[in-house]
């Protein structure tokens, strides 16, 4: 006869994760559906891909696969996770800039973009933490863009001692000797370069990665440096991509190429004399109140449509309706949408309980994290009731104390994030010894993540109400005022200022996204190889490997074919054109009117209607017809 008492071995703790698997997945494909977390988390994380063409930062991170690692390996999801995290925090620091901390401080907008980085890298604590430091502030150089006009005039520092300081005029001259802008790669100077940038990121990288691989007394091997120099890598590979998307770089390289009407993004009277060639300079875009709106908020028409904030309020929404399914349902009962066929809320239903009861069937660990699950549950419901105390009063955000401390809550919700990320790490401790279940460990996360986004929920909402309203107030207003200089190219002849939403790529319906992404890959796969040769060679200099790579930066008039990575990015300019089923017609799909008209993107019958598709010059005409 059998012994009845349980003998946990290798075979039956995989049993028993098989059988939490059944439990936790989800029983119908419907399940997924608007506002849900993995559609929300892909639309976080990559881009919308058009039948594989179009590229964002996520997409180009993902070439890293195509390069080899430490000691020839390859690349894990998890490293390009980590250092995707680098990159992804370039582009939501601009959350902290002088328009958002007119209305809100930098504590509360870093909780909420913590909160987007959990929804996008399914972690949020230790290496995927976003603390304040490692989001900081917009900084026009991370970026390149061109910080003329930057905050109206004002000292941003003001609002925050991080932001820039007023911008100097030299700043927006061009440097004759490379024909691009001196903020750019003009290191002679006393302002901020994009260059000096990258030299500290690399530097940095480059250190805590000979730390992980070299580092004396024990040091070396610690996980701990190895996520430092992979973010650091991530940050400085987000501004060497930003060199084709946000400058003119594709379109000075199509001209080369004898497209000779593709529109620089300059006046018509701003060529300059670069070693013997009449060309136009290497620009890159302001990037005002507009741009902001556009990039961050998502606003198209005269209301405030789904953006990413208001993605994330989707999603507590849909994980606290988990939560008041009926005694003894499992999703539907109420006629309630549910996620992944269990209504997981952050209260104390039955399907609450359900989830519990099925992680405490975990190996060794099950009854720790039930019992640390009911304690996230209880303080998540006494938060809840704080909060419906506060929404009576109409002078205040709803839900939100008139003494919210936004350190004291990240304190909170810290533990609820330690407490997924636990959990997942404790399942993949596992199922990463069982070959095939690694997929298996994904839908383990979604459905871990609509529970915990219910835990959240009470202390996120009330965040996002008050960061919502800090960045809409007034946004028609400064739209209107933005208008005009989204034209100045056309209007001045002189003009080296063009705007970020008239001249970036990062778009997917921009006919140069696809090019723009190319060179950036190709930079990318020139860069990673170099960088990770410094991790694991102490003896080569620092400088010499940050200055090889930054010759990416240049104009392509005076390339110099013998150096590697600027052939290597005409080529595949070249490429892309020789390629594009349209070539015939660049001349006049990328020309001036086309451009100005927003004819140089491309928009599928089916996408019309969406906000996300409108033209940069859209969105400013939509504003300026409801804003009069």
């Amino acid at each position: 006869m059998a012994s009845s008492s349980l003998r946990w071995g290798p075979s039956t703790s995989i049993l028993l994760v098989f059988c939490v698997i059944l439990v936790l997945l989800p029983g119908k494909a419907d399940a997924f559906g608007a506002g849900n977390i993995p559609s929300i988390g892909k639309s976080l994380y990559c881009i919308l891909n058009v039948e594989g063409t179009n590229w964002r930062h996520g997409d180009i991170e993902d070439m890293l696969k195509t390069v080899a690692f430490l000691h020839g390996k390859k690349w894990t999801s998890m490293l390009v996770k980590r250092t995707y995290f680098g990159n992804w925090l370039r582009d939501y620091s601009q959350a902290v800039d002088v328009g958002s901390l007119k209305g809100c401080n930098a504590p509360t907008i870093r909780i909420l973009v913590w909160v987007l980085s959990f929804m996008s890298f399914g972690y949020a604590t230790e290496e995927f933490e976003v603390t304040e430091e490692r989001l900081g502030v917009y900084r026009p150089e991370e970026h390149i863009d061109n910080p003329l006009g930057y905050a109206d005039g004002m000292d941003a520092r003001t609002f925050d001692s991080r932001l820039r300081g007023p911008v100097d005029p030299s700043e927006t001259e061009i440097d004759m000797r490379t024909g691009m802008k001196n903020y750019i790669a003009n290191e002679s100077g006393s302002w901020a370069t994009s260059a000096g940038y990258l030299r500290f990121s690399f530097a940095r990288s480059i250190h805590f990665g000979r730390l992980y691989t070299s580092g004396g007394s024990g040091r070396s091997g610690k996980e701990a440096d190895l996520c430092e120099a992979l973010r650091c890598l991530g940050q400085a590979l987000h501004c060497m991509e930003d060199f084709s998307a946000h400058s003119n770089y594709c379109e000075l390289a199509l001209r080369e190429l004898g497209y000779h009407n593709v529109f620089p993004h300059c006046g018509t009277a701003s060529q300059i004399n670069l070693r013997g060639k009449h060309v136009y300079p290497i620009v890159t875009g302001t990037f005002g109140g507009v741009d902001f709106l556009h990039s961050v908020l998502g606003e198209a028409t005269d209301h405030f449509t789904q953006s990413e904030v208001d993605e994330v309020d989707i999603a507590l929404k849909n994980a606290e309706k988990g939560g008041s399914a009926g005694p003894g349902s499992r999703g539907g009962g109420t006629g309630e949408r549910s996620l992944f066929g269990l209504n997981f809320g952050g209260g104390s239903s039955n399907v609450g309980a359900d989830f519990i009861s099925s992680i405490s069937k975990l190996p060794g660990v099950g009854s720790g994290f039930a019992s640390e699950a009911r304690k996230l549950q209880q303080d998540s419901a006494n938060q809840e009731r704080q909060n419906e105390s506060t929404r009576a009063n109409v002078n205040q955000v709803p839900g939100m104390s008139p003494d919210f401390d936004p350190v004291q809550t990240a304190k909170r919700i810290y533990p609820i994030l330690e407490f997924r990320d636990k959990i997942v790490k404790s399942l993949s401790s596992i199922i990463s010894k069982v070959p095939g279940l690694e997929k298996l460990l994904e839908h383990i996360s979604e459905t871990l993540t609509a529970f915990v986004l219910g835990l959240l929920a009470p202390f996120v909402r009330p965040i996002i109400n008050q960061v919502s309203k800090a960045l809409k107030d007034g946004s028609s207003g400064v739209i209107s005022a933005s208008a005009n200089n989204q034209l100045e190219p056309w209007k001045n002849p002189s003009c080296t200022d063009p705007t970020h939403s008239m001249l970036s790529k990062d778009h997917f319906t921009n006919i140069l996204n696809p090019c723009a992404g190319r060179v950036a890959s190709t930079i990318l796969q020139y860069t990673v190889p170099r960088v990770l040769y410094a991790w694991e060679h102490t003896g080569v200099p620092v400088d010499e490997v940050v200055n090889d790579v930054l010759r990416a930066f240049h104009h392509p008039a005076i390339r110099d074919e013998h150096i590697q990575i600027q052939k290597d990015m005409f080529e595949t300019v070249r490429q892309w054109a020789n390629e594009y089923s349209r070539n015939h017609d660049l001349n006049n799909t990328l020309g001036s009117e086309s451009v100005k008209n927003g004819k140089n993107h491309i928009i599928r019958p089916d996408q019309k209607f969406r906000h996300e598709i409108l033209m940069p010059w859209e969105v400013v005409m939509v504003g300026l017809r409801t804003s009069t």
